[in-house]
């Protein structure tokens, strides 16, 4: 068990990354195009420049390899790659230990990323991190939000 003055470390990927075949960008870019088509056609410019531009951040995000992140947990907060998150700013976190791996979900009030989801690797470290932040924060059950799973989805 990780005590107050200790550090809890490890490193997790951005994302998993699945191959996509030239179909699936072929496909990708028609849907976007259609789409935008009808919105122009029905007078909605603005609707179509936001596909395209949506289609092709999709494309370049999916097509990207994923990248490893440092995490660490002590006595001062949350640090992701640097980024801190201190404990005044959190507002509750949640270790799930069902499902494949277990994962941290921690809800911030930061604006830019109110809502953090941590892959934790191991039950073991699961265990460890939910008694060291129970000390520091409140534990409230919480599940992926649903950007969680549009990213999934995609593969981002």
């Amino acid at each position: 068990m990780a005590e107050a003055g200790q550090v809890i470390a490890w490193n997790v990927h951005s994302h998993v990354h699945r191959e996509r075949t030239s179909d699936w960008y072929w496909a990708l870019g028609l849907i976007a195009l259609v789409g935008a088509a009808a919105s122009i056609f029905f007078g909605n410019t603005l609707l179509a420049v936001i596909l395209v531009v949506g289609a092709a951040s999709v494309g370049v995000l999916a097509s990207r390899t994923p990248r490893e992140h440092g995490v660490r947990i002590d006595a001062r907060g949350i640090s992701i790659d640097g980024t801190l998150y201190p404990y005044a700013s959190v507002q509750s976190f949640w270790v799930e230990e069902s499902g494949d791996a277990p994962r941290l979900f921690v809800s911030t009030s930061g604006i830019i990323a109110p809502h953090l989801t941590l892959p934790l690797e191991d039950r073991s470290r699961a265990g460890v991190v939910r008694s060291f932040l129970k000390k520091h924060a409140k534990e409230e059950e919480q599940g992926a939000h649903f950007g969680d799973y549009v990213a999934e989805f995609f593969g981002l």
